[in-house]
């Protein structure tokens, strides 16, 4: 089951302690107020596209029952409910409400743990019947003779000329590791020239270019099947790479996808914000029509600008083409 937090209780503890780092002059009241503020933002921007006082509603209700009383992150899981208990009774809320879960695949989340839950209890009815354990003890004699045979015959050493290279096989196995996603080849995950690359966020001055930002995004990549290049085009579009030398490249490197609208209202850790940009990018992939472009489609939702798609691909082809010259 996919990852579906909106506001992890880590990434409150993260707000704290930022803000208690960044506002060290201010009193404590101050603080937990800009805290409160960043979490109904960070909450606010998942909600259905409701009137003002409908979504304060929703995010008071969710910070009090969840957060707080709960001490739990926040879901999608939970912002449907909050909307099924606030939004219902409204006609126009109830239709907003209808296509939210549309985009968020709510209804296809519900079917699926549905479908596992009667399966898992298929399961136990099975086990708990005496067909299942006489075929786990007919499988168990199986086994056994399947050993039996294993050890009595010598083994053949295969021949030289038929062994498999080991970078053959560790790739194969790394390949079949790899999670789907519904994203075409060329923007799933492969081994590239690392050298290559880091080579080209130094000819730009890249604050990425250093540790721990340059091999977080690759590890990210690899665990979420992306491709490395695609990561660092979106850094490339969002922030320029980080330049070293801007007064405030630091912070701008915590958060250089913009997740949560920006770096400034969501200044986190680089291993934070590469996990909510792929699982995002992977999120967004799905159901695109064949003559639609990927990065196109995700772009419908992953920014404002709807130029944004050809400056990625544009960053995207440039550092493709210096990795393979």
């Amino acid at each position: 089951m996919e990852q579906r937090d909106v506001l992890s209780l880590d990434s409150v503890d993260r707000i704290r302690g930022y803000v208690k780092h960044k506002y060290v002059h201010l009193p404590k009241e101050k603080h937990a107020e800009i805290v409160a503020d960043a979490i109904v933002k960070i909450i606010e921007r998942q909600l259905p596209p409701f009137e003002q006082e409908l979504r304060q509603k929703l995010c008071n209700e969710l910070i009090k029952q969840v957060v707080v009383r709960e001490q739990r992150p926040v879901s999608l899981d939970d912002i449907d409910h909050a909307c099924e208990q606030l939004a219902s009774q409204d006609v126009e809320a109830r239709q907003l409400w209808r296509e939210w879960r549309l985009d968020h695949g709510i209804d296809e989340v519900i079917a699926e743990r549905t479908w596992l839950d009667k399966l898992t209890k298929q399961l136990q009815q099975l086990y708990q019947s005496k067909r299942l354990r006489k075929s786990l003890l007919y499988a168990v004699g199986c086994l056994l003779i399947v050993l039996i045979a294993y050890f009595v015959k010598p083994v053949e050493q295969p021949k030289e000329a038929d062994s498999i290279p080991i970078v053959e096989q560790t790739s194969t196995i790394e390949q079949e590791s790899l999670p789907f996603n519904e994203l075409p080849a060329l923007y799933q995950y492969e081994q590239i020239d690392i050298d290559k690359l880091k080579s080209f966020l130094e000819s730009r001055e890249s604050k990425l270019a250093d540790e721990p930002y340059f091999s977080t995004i690759i590890a990210t990549a690899k665990e979420f099947n992306l491709s490395v290049v695609l990561l660092f085009a979106i850094t490339g579009q969002e922030q320029g790479f980080v330049h070293r030398e801007h007064e405030q490249a630091e912070e701008i490197a915590n958060n250089p996808f913009n997740v949560f609208h920006s770096w400034k209202d969501y200044n986190t850790t680089i291993e934070d914000s590469t996990a909510i940009a792929a699982r995002t990018l992977v999120n967004l992939s799905k159901d695109r029509p064949e003559d639609i472009e990927p990065i196109v489609w995700i772009n419908r939702k992953y920014a404002e600008d709807p130029n944004w798609s050809k400056g990625v691909t544009s960053i995207f082809q440039t550092i493709t083409n210096y990795i393979n010259n």
